[in-house]
């Protein structure tokens, strides 16, 4: 039915590319007349095809159809119907995982890596157990733990098959510190790579996790880049091998072998994931969770995801029997593998239909990938898979879809920004091979691995290649049949570029991000892309686009971020469904208010813009998120500049504004934004960066927006009632605030204050810092900045010399006082 579906889409595609692409006649007379029958003649050829075509497809359909009837081919187990959209999603989702069965053996790691006695030498210690054991969720939770200790770390995932080059290069951007972008090392080899590493780290105590090593030749390469440096250093490593532990692990090493859950953990995860607490499940179920827990066999992961299908499902003794039926054809000697495919596909056939798509194609991404939630959501727009419903953008059905994705536990999400709502997610190997497996049952995609290239037969669907540099050479329309493919995904391949013959007359997704070999002139076919909606070309050397791109009328999403693309083309005011346009100090063109579709906009530079800029910006009346900054510190024109802006987003934040991120250098102006007037009440996000503080606590900032999340700007004074508005803020979850004086009472954070906040950076070099009067539940970072001497009658003497040893005295208090808190935020430590 796969096959049929793209088919008929594939007509339709290919119908109206021949219609719309006649070209336009420049002749007179007869000639002229004469073309035009012709054209008449071909556009009744096409439909005559077309409509033969479609009704071969009914045929075929048809046919599937009594087969399906015929055979009784179920759906599988699921009785919901489709997911509405729930707003508090997001908040739906707990990782209760991390909180059970893990208490005992981080607490045996974490002796063997800083006990009482810690050697000076440079220690492995290793985690040893199969797949869906919880290895990286035990490392990970020791990790955070104790990186506070240390002056510099690193969590590094590593793959099957790894790319050894790109391995050190994240390493080292992850450690060395203003290089956290890799183009500085992108042409670096492994042996400097290894040099640069090892010079990094030579004078540092430092920790870095290896998580999911499979190779012994990789542990061997990576740990040339390790030195022992005689400072107490620690490298943790997790693999599902014990042969590479031991190998890995020396002898002074530690090696843990991950064990499955007893029977109480089983019950304590499984319970609580699925009612909340483990006093809410029902009496009359009891029965059939045991059952159901003894072929989960300890597995975190099987027990994690059974229960998230479950959570969601009528609290029916007979419904929950269902599952148990079907987990009956399990026998209890079966692999961890053939448990865990039997649980994902009671889940995969639970999943609405239009959510089965988004969840495979998760599969084009690379194992060990953190995967953007903003391109992933892009992407399934592009697709086609996110089903339209009245009241809501595209964009917010999709994220609902990555969210409840999240809360059914089939992908883990990953939060980029500490303490921000999930900006990505991560698929675990196991359920990445499961989605590998269906994907190519039903073709899907195709994902060029160290397997041999598909047959030029193969009718592909979507191509993606990641980081494989032998490839480059066979992707072309000789080698591989491509006339039907939706999407090319080729990411970080170098040598590779666009051959000028590729004929991709339905291709909707194009991301080449990381091709470095990448130039201007290879970009000369995208105009005929008829079909595209998604251009990818960020991390590219490209520094302008196509002039006729503006032909691509159905474009969607424009990414030429990290490329050196500022101007853009004239025609780029065409395509009247572009709705994403990122990259970065973006010039843009008069008239960009007639961009109408436009969501997404930045970053744009706000002073090279023409003068019209901020009042073209005031008509984009579906603009959610703006990204802009202004370098024009001498400008004539500043203040007009200013003003234009501010009336824009007047109209923005009253209209659809959910997200604005603001970048100034100029420090002649005044920063209050006082005249946003009305406040924005859509407002989640709101990052002002800049040289100069606001003047005042700014007025729009108000208790009514109940949907600000983030808050992160610079004022000159803020007194104890500007603390009060932000205590009132109820969804508050990230604050940064950079204070230069405070009132002379200082600033108390209130009982009952902050119960959302998960992240918190206050600077105040100049003052006493912040005083607490409560323990904020949901805190995991908080960064406290402040002047050690005039902060005496907040926080008691420091005694802070040049001494590093009263240094280290009191890094050592505070971090003591840390581990006491039950939530375990994140210290970092200052001495300016």
């Amino acid at each position: 039915m796969h096959e049929l579906a793209y088919d008929m889409e594939d007509i339709i595609d290919l119908f109206t590319y021949r219609i719309d692409h006649e070209p336009a006649s420049t002749t007179v007379g007869v000639k002229r007349i004469i073309l035009k029958i012709l054209r008449k003649v071909r556009k009744i050829h096409h439909q005559h095809k077309f409509a033969k075509q479609m009704h071969q497809l009914q045929v075929l359909v048809n046919e599937a159809y009594k087969q399906q009837k015929r055979y009784r081919l179920e759906e599988g187990i699921s009785s919901k119907p489709h997911t509405e959209i729930d707003p508090r999603l997001p908040a739906l989702y707990v990782e209760v995982e991390k909180l059970v069965g893990v208490e005992g053996p981080s607490k045996e790691i974490m002796e063997q890596l800083i006990g009482e006695k810690p050697t000076r030498q440079h220690r492995v210690v290793s985690a040893v157990g199969s797949r869906g054991s919880s290895k990286t969720t035990l490392v990970k939770q020791v990790y955070e733990r104790i990186k506070g200790q240390f002056s510099c770390s690193a969590f590094l995932s590593v793959s099957q098959k790894p790319n050894i080059n790109n391995l050190l290069r994240e390493l080292l951007s992850r450690i060395w510190d203003g290089s956290g972008s890799s183009g500085a090392t992108e042409l670096y080899s492994d042996e400097q790579l290894i040099d640069k590493l090892r010079a990094c780290l030579d004078n540092e105590r430092y920790l870095v996790v290896i998580d999911d090593i499979w190779q012994r030749s990789a542990w061997e390469t990576i740990h040339c880049a390790l030195p022992k440096n005689n400072h107490a250093s620690r490298i943790i490593i997790t693999t599902r091998i014990k042969s590479v532990a031991q190998f890995c692990t020396s002898a002074e090493g530690f090696v843990y072998q991950m064990k499955p859950l007893n029977k109480s953990d089983s019950e304590s995860l499984f319970l609580r994931r699925t009612f909340g607490a483990e006093e809410n499940c029902p009496s009359q179920l009891e029965g059939v969770i045991n059952k159901i827990l003894y072929r989960c066999d300890g597995l975190p992961l099987a027990i994690i995801t059974l229960a998230s299908l479950l959570a969601d499902k009528p609290r029916r003794e007979e419904e929950w029997e269902r599952v148990l039926k079907y987990m009956g054809s399990m026998p209890k000697k079966d692999s961890e593998l053939e448990v865990m495919d039997k649980i994902l596909s009671l889940s995969y056939n639970d999943l609405p239909h239009h959510m089965k798509n988004c969840f495979l194609y998760l599969g084009t991404f690379p194992e060990d990938h953190d995967i953007g939630k903003d391109i992933l959501v892009w992407k399934w727009i592009a697709e086609g898979f996110i089903v339209a419903k009245q009241g809501f953008t595209l964009e917010e059905i999709a994220e609902s879809y990555f969210y409840e994705l999240i809360n059914r536990s089939l992908v883990q999400p990953v939060n980029m920004l500490h303490g921000v709502s999930e900006h990505g997610c991560r698929v675990h190997d196991i359920v990445l091979s499961f989605i590998i497996s269906r994907s190519t049952e039903e073709n899907i995609f195709t994902m060029l691995d160290d397997q041999e290239l598909p047959s030029s037969k193969t009718r592909i669907r979507r191509l993606s290649v990641w980081n494989k540099q032998q490839y480059p050479t066979f992707i072309s329309q000789e080698s591989m049949k491509l006339s039907h493919v939706r999407a090319i995904s080729i990411c970080h391949v170098d040598g590779w570029t666009i051959p000028p013959d590729l004929d991709l007359p339905v291709l909707r997704v194009l991301d080449l991000e990381g091709c470095s070999a990448l130039r201007n002139a290879h970009l000369d076919c995208i105009p005929s892309l008829f079909h595209l909606r998604y251009l990818g070309l960020s991390r590219t050397s490209i520094d302008s686009l196509p002039a006729q791109i503006g032909k691509l009328e159905y474009l969607q999403t424009l990414d030429v971020r990290s490329t050196l693309v500022r101007r853009l083309p004239e025609s780029i005011l065409h395509p009247k469904r572009l709705m994403r346009l990122v990259g970065d100090e973006l010039i843009l063109l008069d008239g960009f208010g007639n961009m109408e579709s436009l969501q997404e906009l930045g970053i744009v530079d706000g002073c090279n813009c023409s003068i019209s800029f901020g009042n073209d910006l005031g008509l984009l009346s579906k603009l959610r998120v703006l990204r802009v900054m202004f370098k024009c510190e001498d400008s004539s024109d500043l203040d007009t500049r200013k003003k234009s802006l501010m009336s824009s987003l007047c109209k923005l934040g009253g209209n659809s504004l959910r997200s604005l991120y603001i970048k100034s250098s100029i420090t002649g102006a005044d920063c209050s934004a006082d005249s946003w007037c009305p406040s924005p009440i859509l407002l989640q996000k709101f990052e002002y960066k800049g040289v100069r503080y606001f003047s005042s606590f700014p007025k729009w900032i108000k208790p009514l927006l109940v949907d600000l999340a983030y808050l992160d700007f610079r004022i000159e004074r803020m007194e104890g009632e500007d603390l009060c508005v932000l205590e009132s803020l109820p969804a508050l979850t990230v604050l940064c605030l950079t204070v230069k004086h405070v009132s002379e009472d200082g600033l108390m954070i209130s009982h009952g204050a902050f119960q959302c906040l998960r992240r918190l950076e206050f600077c105040n070099t100049d003052g006493p810092g912040l005083m607490f009067e409560v323990d904020m539940p949901r805190l995991e970072w908080l960064k406290l900045e402040f002047n050690a001497d005039k902060a005496q009658s907040t926080y008691g003497s420091f005694a802070v010399d040049e001494n590093e040893h009263a240094r280290e005295t009191i890094r050592s208090v505070i971090s003591d006082h840390v581990k006491m808190l039950s939530y375990n935020p994140k210290v970092n430590i200052t001495f300016l």
